[in-house]
């Protein structure tokens, strides 16, 4: 499933710059216009469009049979305790039971229905031109109508309804605010309003274009002008959302996402004709669409800093050390802003070098690439170049300028290019070339190779940390090497997982190791990692690098830098929703099959709204108990069913479970069972019966024959 992320800045004139994060979700319905969306109890997305309401599980969507509607355009879904009711064009009620919808009949309700609320105690409410009403749900019965003061058929009807701890609100299409509780109307002054968000001691009052016109905070009878949205869009809104302590500003051309209370405008997005706004359990941002499908803002403390593409990046001093794709060399504060640029010079200066005894110069000659000049004894130096390793004698720094580019003053000692090369706190030297991995003593000069099990090395990382050496290959694993040996091997491959791993560095004793869809830490590399879960979250981002400064992570991608905090967060396995086995022979619906049965399918359903799926599932068949004689198998997550053909009678338990190849953390196997029942032949009773009248018979013959040899003789 390919997940193209957007990124998107814009500025408030009066508020600080913000930058938001969100992707399109592949959910089959791009080109429809979803106006609701909600979550059932198994945690699926149900979304309602103009053409149905669908459940999305993260992999696939499914339309919910809606065959009973006069209207499949749907304009509400609400959640209910264990209920999702919905509400279509035509002003039908229904309930989403499984994969169909039951109609509710209401009789008290004559008029167009605006809206659908869920109460403070749970209940229904069903907010109309002329009343709003309160419904219990199980079952559906009457608690309260309210009828609308100053209500007139035509010129002053309810348009917005609101509830806080003051009472409750009506705005009428009249321009007045109405106080039901004390039966008193208001004139909205200087404004004409369309929408209501109740505070808890108050009201804020939004009209159609909040840029063009002023909103209006009502509260201890009085209202208070607020400032118009500078910087936002320029069309009207289509709807208002509060959720929690954010507010949602809806419109055909993007979002305005607004601090409640103060007004202060958080986010803004522009491009998307956003028709609905949902949160759901896990605190993820879902955004619906017109025309271009679902979007989805990740939960978490995540920041995107800065928006430059950075390939490179490295810390010093507590500042970032960063290197865009275009080159540009720079320092970032830590909060990813641009302090100076960085001169070949101030990389590491000249002295700090020389402290660590090696003079750094990478230099482009005519036909060649030096990488480093490394002091030895009695003025010789170590050439580290594209054409290999080679010592010369110079006792000045003009000196030896002038002889590195005569290649007759040069004494070879390895004659092939050398690609990574990194030096020890000894006389230790690791580096690699086309030929493997090698280790250098720079007192002899004496190189050898480094291999395991007979097997080259070809390196894409060399650290040096505590007297050992830890190596990257690009066969995605982590060699440790002490003395010229291998000590210890991590292979990512291993157990039919692949994790590809594209860095690896250490900070502060624990290794981070950064793979293709996240980061991983340990303080072992024996032992399990631990993953850094915001990051997991987001989708389809190129992972290019990555620096810890500090207690925070910054990540490099396509689409800019990226903070993260390291905070350790339980990690939730998905949901398997688990269906009734099926087969060719079954007995009255039950999960008991006949000997003649030839398959049984088990159909399921996995739950991972997160398009990264960092997981693999695994199941097994197992028979009569049997678990220590079956071994866990692979399965693709894009998979809603397994098939077994021609099994052996006996009690069946099929199980599934999730599998962490970076965590290396398993989930508590889901398990189904059923029963194939023996054919006549394999039955014990019909065996135990068959030996009884062979023995039988047996014995009549045998003394029948013992009979006649008596006669005879």
């Amino acid at each position: 499933m390919k997940l193209v992320p957007i990124f998107l800045l814009f500025t408030s004139l009066l508020f600080a710059q913000t930058k938001s994060y969100y992707y399109p979700v592949e959910t089959s319905l791009k080109d429809y216009h979803i106006t609701a969306i909600e979550e059932d109890a198994f945690g699926r997305l149900v979304i309602g469009s103009e053409k149905g309401v669908f459940s999305f599980n993260g992999f696939q969507s499914k339309q919910i049979t809606s065959a009973k509607l006069y209207s499949k355009d749907i304009i509400q879904l609400v959640k209910l305790s264990k209920k999702l009711i919905g509400l279509n064009r035509t002003g039908q009620l229904f309930e989403i039971k499984g994969n169909e919808l039951a109609l509710i009949t209401l009789p008290q309700i004559g008029q167009q229905i605006l809206k659908l609320e869920k109460a403070k105690d749970g209940n229904l409410r069903i907010v109309c031109p002329d009343a709003v009403y309160l419904f219990k749900t199980n079952p559906f019965s009457l608690v309260s109508k309210t009828e609308i003061p100053f209500y007139v058929k035509g010129k002053s009807e309810l348009i917005d309804y609101c509830e806080n701890d003051k009472g409750r609100f009506a705005l009428l299409s009249s321009n007045e605010l109405v106080d039901i509780n004390e039966q008193v109307a208001r004139t909205l002054p200087g404004m004409t309003g369309r929408w209501l968000i109740g505070e808890q001691n108050g009201l804020i009052i939004f009209p159609a274009k909040p840029n063009s016109h002023i909103s209006l905070q009502y509260i201890n009878k009085r209202f208070k002008n607020l400032n118009k949205l500078i910087g936002a869009f320029n069309h009207s809104i289509q709807k208002v959302v509060r959720i929690d302590e954010k507010v949602y500003l809806l419109s055909e051309t993007g979002l305005i996402v607004l601090k409640a209370g103060d007004m202060r405008v958080k986010s803004i997005i522009v491009g998307l004709h956003v028709t609905a706004v949902f949160k759901d359990k896990n605190s993820n941002i879902w955004l619906g669409t017109k025309s271009k499908g679902l979007y989805c803002m990740p939960a978490g403390s995540y920041k995107l800093l800065n928006s430059t593409e950075f390939s490179y990046l490295d810390s010093y001093r507590d500042e970032i050390i960063a290197r865009s794709n275009s080159g540009e060399m720079m320092v970032l504060n830590k909060f990813g802003k641009k302090v100076r640029n960085m001169s070949q010079k101030e990389e590491i200066t000249q002295k700090e070098w020389k402290t660590r005894g090696v003079y750094r110069i990478p230099a482009i000659l005519s036909d060649e690439f030096v990488k480093e000049l490394i002091p030895l004894k009695n003025d010789y130096f170590l050439i580290v170049s594209s054409k290999g390793l080679f010592t010369i004698q110079a006792k000045t720094e003009k000196e030896l300028r002038e002889k590195l580019t005569k290649n007759k003053e040069r004494q070879i000692i390895l004659e092939s290019p050398v690609k990574l090369f990194q030096q020890s706190d000894t006389n230790e030297v690791l580096f690699s070339n086309l030929d493997g991995l090698f280790t250098l003593d720079l007192n002899t000069l004496e190189y050898r190779s480094i291999s395991y099990f007979n097997e080259t090395i070809d390196p894409s990382e060399i650290l040096f940390h505590k007297n050992c050496w830890y190596v990257l290959s690009s066969a995605n694993k982590i060699f440790t090497i002490k003395n010229g040996k291998v000590t210890h091997e991590v292979n990512f491959r291993e157990n039919g997982s692949n994790l590809p791993i594209s860095k690896l560095k250490i900070y502060k004793d624990q290794f981070y190791i950064l793979s293709d869809k996240t980061l991983y830490r340990t303080t072992n590399l024996t032992g399990n990692l631990e993953r850094l879960e915001e990051l997991s979250r987001m989708n389809d981002l190129f992972l290019r690098d990555f620096v810890v400064v500090g207690n925070k992570v910054y990540v490099a991608t396509q689409f800019g830098l990226f903070e993260f905090k390291w905070e350790k967060v339980k990690t939730d396995f998905p949901t398997f929703i688990l269906g009734k086995p099926t087969g060719d022979h079954q007995k009255d619906h039950s999960n008991t099959f006949e000997a003649a049965n030839t398959e049984v399918v088990i159909p399921y359903e996995l739950v991972e709204l997160m398009g990264n799926h960092p997981y693999e599932l695994q199941y097994r068949l197992v028979r009569n108990n049997k678990k220590d004689q079956v071994r866990w198998s692979n399965a693709s997550l894009n998979l809603t069913r397994l098939t077994f053909e021609h099994l052996n009678s006996g009690a069946y338990s099929l199980e599934l479970r999730l599998f962490d190849p970076g965590t290396g953390s398993y989930s508590t196997p889901d398990a189904i069972t059923f029963k194939v029942k023996a054919s006549w032949y394999e039955e014990t009773v019909i065996w135990f019966i068959a030996g009884l009248l062979t023995g039988f018979f047996g014995v009549l013959y045998l003394k029948r024959r013992k009979h006649l040899k008596k006669k005879q003789s």
